[in-house]
């Protein structure tokens, strides 16, 4: 799924990413009416959020902190989950083989196909 630089957020400063990241951040805010709704990305949703903003922001990488078991993105040098910005300790580019374990192991508690309906509006 290849992303134009409009769609991957790219900014006057050749920066991708960003913009993209805010619209997939109001999107599910809109979505979820339940203002808890981002520990929902904290526990067992986080592999699902990495994989579509890595879909949607070019150069992403998905970084997982197997310390914590907890995924998130890295773009524009930095690290992010759904609360924003976070700090990078103990994360890494995580290889095939992480990936598969957090596909089969990070398990959202909403339903995806649901979800993926509506930010098709993306």
């Amino acid at each position: 799924m290849g992303k134009t630089e409009i769609q991957c957020g790219m900014d006057s400063s050749g920066k991708c990413g960003e913009s993209y990241y805010l619209r997939v951040l109001q999107m599910l805010e809109s979505y979820f009416h339940d203002q808890h709704w981002k520990t929902l990305f904290l526990k067992g949703g986080c592999y699902w959020l990495a994989e579509l903003l890595h879909q949607g922001i070019r150069d992403s990488k998905i970084v997982i902190n197997r310390v914590e078991e907890y995924c998130a993105v890295a773009f524009n040098n930095g690290i992010y989950d759904v609360t924003g910005r976070i700090s990078g300790k103990n994360f890494h580019i995580a290889s095939p083989r992480e990936i598969s374990f957090m596909k089969k192991n990070y398990i959202p508690q909403f339903n995806t196909e649901k979800l993926e309906r509506y930010l098709e509006m993306l």
